[in-house]
């Protein structure tokens, strides 16, 4: 560009200077005037050159326009293709625009603090322990692959004492037909209601005292395979599992180092030894409602008649010696009196022993409880439950039935995702020790005594489900 304006600026003086000879035989221009033309010259060459280069830079902006906007066409409908969505619809999620992809990652939270009064623990006087937990912290991946038939189910959850991080679901789900489905993994044993309804749907601030000694406190994880019938629509659905024994969860195939035994079901010398095999089913009837309303124990929002009747068992084999537990619950909340939501469970559990000894015993209870809506956020509950454990199991001289009192509120700042509950528990008999049931009942606040006596406990809790 620089060099053709000096090649350029010569040529035009050469030209003034020639036509400038043509007029010098009229009248000779003074250098002045000379020097002025060629200053309008050079302005004039400046102006084109200017306009070149304008031309110039305005074709490389274009081109570079153009390049950006097929790149972000290409861009686009690479996403169109792809057609992924990410969002918050009752949970974070990141879907296929045709549905035949779904990640969903999903945190429970619970901060709960216990005070416990337990009578004639410390030389006749009352003991008396408060504190602070983190009840359960639990995280996971659910949703669909490949087509929506096809779900899976991730969850691991710390160890509140220790912190230490376990597995607890891990399942895939598949519907080959529209009304049948198979599972394969570990899950909850689906047996009873009140165990399988989730931690965080729950009245109470947790699960009954029956439920922790002859429900699915007992039972807990299986790993193993089910068959489920299911339809969309339908009243009627139900699942038989065949699984390595109840309480078999994270363990491998052999059946030695399989899963523990139940304190009240299967006593300290045989409840050691691992399981064979376990056998499993739960069958539910929804007479009025539908099944989404079933997930939980409240009747919050609800806007029509739910009763749902429910039966399950669970039959394990350890060794020669089985046990059989089994369940009938019926849950109420009937539109005609909005924001009420009634729950009764009778559980009872039938062991049969032929190794060590050779008995049979027989251990039942019974359950109800209420909640009922003030409004759209406070709802109060009440819960009783009973707990009878055959005489020849409980130790000698230790008190053999066992009744739970509850009462509570509510408060749901977002539903279940973020609600508070407080709640006051008498237990007029105490509870089983630990060393004589096996479990411990600390996860649920109850410390027992051995003695009968009393004990009371004040709970509340924080929850936050993402």
């Amino acid at each position: 560009m620089t060099s053709s304006r000096f090649l350029t600026i010569p040529a035009v003086v050469a030209g003034a200077l020639g036509m400038g000879n043509a007029v010098a035989r009229a009248a000779e221009p003074t250098t002045d005037e000379l020097m002025k033309q060629i200053e309008q010259l050079q302005t004039k060459v400046q102006q084109l050159e200017n306009k070149q280069t304008a031309a110039v830079s305005g074709q490389q902006v274009d081109a570079t326009v153009t390049r950006v906007l097929e790149d972000a066409q290409k861009r686009s409908q690479l996403l169109q293709m792809e057609g992924f969505t990410a969002g918050w619809n009752d949970g974070f999620k990141i879907q296929s625009a045709d549905g035949n992809f779904l990640l969903q990652p999903y945190f429970q939270f619970q901060f709960r603090n216990v005070t416990t009064f337990r009578e004639d623990v410390k030389n006749g006087d009352w003991d008396t322990q408060n504190g602070f937990e983190i009840r359960r912290m639990k995280f996971g991946f659910k949703g669909n692959a490949f087509t929506p038939d096809l779900t899976y189910n991730f969850r691991w959850a710390t160890d509140r004492d220790g912190g230490g991080v376990f597995l607890e679901n891990a399942y895939i789900q598949y519907f080959f037909s529209d009304d049948m489905a198979f599972k394969v993994g570990q899950w909850k044993d689906n047996w009873t209601h009140e165990e399988t309804t989730s931690s965080s749907m729950q009245l109470a601030v947790d699960r009954s005292l029956l439920n922790e000694l002859l429900g699915g406190g007992q039972t807990d994880y299986i790993q193993g395979a089910s068959l489920i019938y299911a339809p969309r629509d339908g009243k009627f659905r139900a699942e038989v599992a065949f699984h390595d024994g109840y309480n078999s969860d994270n363990t491998d195939f052999q059946d030695d180092p399989g899963g523990g035994g139940s304190g009240l079901v299967i006593d300290g010398s045989l409840g050691t030894q691992g399981t064979n095999f376990g056998v499993s089913g739960r069958f539910e009837f929804a007479a009025m409602g539908g099944w989404r309303e079933y997930e939980d124990f409240t009747a919050m929002g609800n806007k029509e008649d739910l009763l749902v009747i429910g039966a399950g068992f669970d039959w394990t084999q350890a060794s020669s010696n089985n046990v059989y537990f089994h369940t009938v619950d019926v849950q109420w909340e009937p539109a005609s009196v909005a924001g009420l939501g009634v729950y009764a469970a009778y559980v009872g559990a039938y062991s049969d022993f032929n190794d060590a000894v050779d008995d049979d015993f027989y251990n039942w209870g019974l359950l109800v409880q209420a909640g009922y809506m003030l409004n759209d956020r406070w709802e109060v509950f009440g819960r009783y439950d009973y707990t009878s454990i055959d005489d020849s199991l409980a130790p000698a001289g230790a008190e053999d039935n066992f009744s739970e009192v509850t009462a509570g509120v509510n408060y749901y700042m977002k539903g279940h995702a973020a609600k508070v509950t407080i709640d006051v528990t008498y237990l007029p008999d105490g509870v089983p020790p630990s060393s004589s049931i096996g479990t411990d009942l600390t996860g649920i606040g109850f410390q027992g005594t051995g003695n009968g006596d009393d004990e009371f406990v004040i709970r509340g809790q924080f929850q936050l489900l993402l």
